[in-house]
C-alpha cells in the first residue's frame, strides 16, 4: 500500500509535467532546446515552474529525454519512475 501511494504521488507530478508539454509548444520547444544545449539549470528551472513536487533527474540524447522520478524513500528502493520522450 505504501509503495503505491508513494508512486500514485509520482504519477501525479509526471502527469502535470506531461500535461505541460502536451499543451504549450513553446514550452516543449524551449525544454527540447535547452536539453539539447546542455543547459540543465534551465532545464530543471522550466519543470519546477510547473508546480510538481518531485523533480526528476533529467538526461538527454539526440533522440530524446529522459525523466526519473525518484520519491526518496528508502525502503524497498521504492519507488521509481521513469518517462522517455522522442524529439519530433
Amino acid at each position: 500500500m505504501s509503495s503505491a501511494k508513494d508512486m500514485a504521488i509520482l504519477m501525479n507530478d509526471a502527469s502535470r509535467l506531461l500535461a505541460e508539454m502536451a499543451k504549450s509548444k513553446k514550452f516543449s520547444f524551449e525544454l527540447m532546446n535547452a536539453a539539447q544545449q546542455s543547459k540543465m539549470e534551465k532545464v530543471e528551472q522550466m519543470i519546477k515552474s510547473t508546480g510538481i513536487k518531485n523533480i526528476p533527474k533529467t538526461s538527454y540524447t539526440p533522440d530524446g529525454l529522459s525523466l526519473h522520478f525518484d520519491s526518496g524513500k528508502a525502503y524497498n528502493d521504492c519507488c521509481k519512475l521513469t518517462l522517455k520522450l522522442r524529439w519530433s
